[in-house]
């Protein structure tokens, strides 16, 4: 196996195919039409200014916060109003 082959094959292992199920999908759908939408990321909420910063990682996240003062919220990843 060539170096470009082997690099391709890591490159695959790292990468995991979700597929959604069927009644998953009829469940989003469903929020969807109520304006409701599925919330990947990590929100953190200033309860004061009430303004939202999301982020993809919980690290990120507790790099955003260090240092900041106030009242802040850090919801989890779940659902939207939107």
């Amino acid at each position: 196996m060539t170096e470009e082959e082997q690099e391709h094959v890591s490159d695959d292992r790292g990468q995991i195919i979700r597929k959604k199920s069927r009644l998953r999908r009829e469940i989003e759908d469903v929020l969807q039409q109520k304006g409701i939408s599925v919330e990947s990321r990590i929100t953190i909420i200033n309860l004061d200014s009430k303004e939202s910063f999301y982020f993809d990682d919980y690290a990120g996240a507790m790099q955003f916060m260090k240092g900041k003062k106030g009242r802040w919220y850090l919801a989890t990843p779940g659902i939207r109003r939107d």
